[in-house]
């Protein structure tokens, strides 16, 4: 059997970990002052420019986080995960939000007003270090993001990087290899490795073709994550 350590972002159990517990989502106080919803799959929280009128608190479910040009091209520039703080930019810069946020499943999230964000800022010293964390999570992210547009050397690179990160952010060990949800399009993940559409999906039939990969139930089965991180050059810019 191949070995998946270091790929599969699980815990011995089998249970999915809790990626983004920040200490901002425990505090004092934090009850009376946000507002609790459920988005269904395809809701939009903010949009790229407008004026920020405070943070989004991602308790469960995903998030598609992107940016467009003037053209209506997009970017996808990463998927929120659970315990993510959204819009946090704008509200504390009193301008504008820097992203669009799109939800990519049915959701629970936190609304707090930047009045109320920034008043917590002042009376609790703690609500700083979980800004501090989830910053340091999101500035993480966007590099890693950087570094697969930028140095890699191949679409099929880009995409087997792709795959792999999501089996360490979101994978399952099963019997027929490591199951990921299938929560971004063909088409948003071109858009997230400024690709086309078609490209993606050649690339991902080669993938099956070659038994790297299969698709079954709105879910992937990477049949062969060893030979995928041989296919990224996984380590070559570290």
């Amino acid at each position: 059997m191949l070995s998946t350590q270091g790929i599969v972002g699980e815990h011995e159990n089998g249970s999915r970990p809790h990626r983004c517990a920040s200490p901002f989502s425990e505090l004092r106080g934090l009850d009376r002052i946000k507002v609790s919803k459920y988005y269904p799959r395809g809701s939009v929280l903010f949009v790229e420019g407008e004026l920020a009128r405070g943070v989004y608190l991602l308790r469960e479910g995903r998030d598609k986080v992107s940016i467009s040009s003037p053209e209506g091209k997009t970017l996808v520039l990463r998927i929120a995960d659970t315990g993510e703080l959204l819009g946090m930019n704008g509200t504390l810069i009193g301008g504008g939000y820097l992203a669009t946020v799109e939800t990519l499943e049915r959701c629970r999230i936190d609304f707090i007003s930047r009045d109320d964000f920034m008043q917590l800022l002042e009376r609790d010293q703690g609500s700083y270090v979980g800004v501090a964390q989830c910053l340091s999570r999101q500035l993480t992210g966007l590099v890693e993001h950087t570094r697969m547009l930028v140095l890699s050397q191949s679409v099929s690179e880009k995409v087997a990087r792709l795959l792999l990160q999501w089996c360490k952010q979101h994978g399952k060990r099963t019997a027929r290899g490591i199951r990921i949800t299938r929560v971004l399009t063909h088409e948003e993940m071109a858009q997230m490795i400024s690709t086309s559409r078609e490209t993606v999906t050649r690339v991902l039939n080669s993938f099956k073709r070659k038994q790297l990969l299969r698709a079954e139930n709105g879910s992937w089965f990477i049949l062969n994550p060893v030979a995928l991180k041989t296919l990224a050059d996984i380590g070559r810019f570290s």
